[in-house]
């Protein structure tokens, strides 16, 4: 009996010592996960909204092909910008209609329609056409490109490699804001025009010109227009901000271009000649900025103020001229029928001129 009574209270023991353990290891446990963040839901929530939003958004990216004489040149995406009536507005990039004269237009219900180019400018790489349709379509909510941080998720819908991959969306965010890339518009190897892109981690290939970059909210934030193409680099897409392509494909619609104010000059940077050149013109060899000019247009703001062939422009607005591309930004920023003040060197001496600023 005793011998029972000793083993009974040895295994209340181990049941206390058991209970005690159980009890201190979920004290000390919680304690840990309440002090820890929840996290796990994050996820599922960013994929059922990413799900949903490219579900809302991908057919307001269309495919476009683009024809010379019935004969395919290229292939791109473009955006849904506006709708009025049976009228749809699609804003793309300029390369990839420039060289066409007539486009058709892929939906992303399959659809296909022949489209019209309203208009197209160089500089910013935005083109505008119109096509009709019988069947419903949507425009995308425009957003604001100025309020997006770097960090922040974006998506990019286009057609990649051809309309056969039309739809395709890829996840990134936001690398850079307001990067500057330098374009050479005329093949010579020296830059005309500055872009000031946003940058995205979110693939970025070619058709992918034209797409859309997409915020989480489901707004358009940019339109996907060029990449780093290297073996050294990945991951360095760019868009031109939606804040520069408002005012652009307004002044397309109502004009077919954009109209800048216009001087009526071409030129050369004197920053780019060699000495042997500069030696050709009578330019000094000291010489580093500046714009030679090599023609002057007829009747134009140039040559009602007197200006020549043979003059350095050297300063607009006291703004110090310092190469070709520079002088068109200066320019550019100056309104249609502004009156400027221009310095050049003519002869080695210093003159200044007053110009009305005409239209492009």
């Amino acid at each position: 009996m005793k011998k029972l009574t000793g083993v009974m209270i040895a295994l209340l023991i181990c049941w206390n010592a058991l209970l005690t353990y159980a009890y201190y290891y979920k004290s000390n446990t919680t304690g840990i996960i309440a002090n820890r963040p929840i996290v796990d839901h994050s996820v599922s929530r960013i994929t059922s909204d990413l799900t949903k939003l490219i579900a809302i958004c991908e057919p307001q990216v269309v495919g476009i092909s683009t024809y010379r004489n019935n004969d395919l040149t290229s292939t791109g995406s473009g955006v849904i910008y506006q709708v009025s009536g049976e009228e749809v507005l699609i804003v793309t990039n300029n390369h990839v209609i420039e060289y066409g004269n007539n486009f058709k237009i892929r939906f992303a219900n399959g659809e296909q329609r022949e489209a019209f180019r309203i208009g197209a400018d160089i500089l910013t790489d935005i083109a505008v056409l119109s096509v009709n349709t019988d069947f419903e379509v949507k425009p995308f909510k425009i957003g604001d490109s100025a309020l997006t941080t770097v960090g922040e998720y974006v998506v990019a819908i286009g057609s990649p490699l051809g309309l056969e991959f039309q739809g395709t969306a890829t996840f990134g965010i936001i690398s850079g804001k307001d990067r500057v890339i330098p374009i050479d518009l005329s093949n010579n190897g020296i830059p005309d025009w500055d872009s000031i892109v946003l940058q995205t981690d979110a693939a970025i290939n070619p058709g992918n010109s034209g797409g859309a970059l997409v915020n989480l909210a489901g707004e358009l934030i940019g339109i996907t227009s060029m990449k780093i193409s290297s073996y050294d680099v990945e991951g360095m897409g760019f868009a031109i901000p939606i804040n520069e392509i408002v005012s652009i494909v307004e002044q397309i619609k109502e004009y077919g271009v954009v109209k800048r104010p216009l001087l009526g000059v071409s030129g050369i940077g004197v920053s780019s000649m060699s000495n042997m050149e500069k030696n050709y013109y009578n330019i000094d060899l000291s010489l580093n900025s500046g714009i030679y000019i090599s023609n002057v247009a007829e009747k134009s703001a140039a040559e009602k103020a007197g200006i020549k062939i043979g003059d350095i422009i050297t300063k607009m607005d006291n703004v110090i001229i310092t190469d070709y591309k520079q002088f068109r930004v200066e320019l550019y920023k100056k309104s249609i029928n502004q009156k400027i003040t221009i310095e050049v060197l003519r002869d080695n001496q210093k003159r200044t001129f007053e110009a009305i600023l005409a239209s492009t």
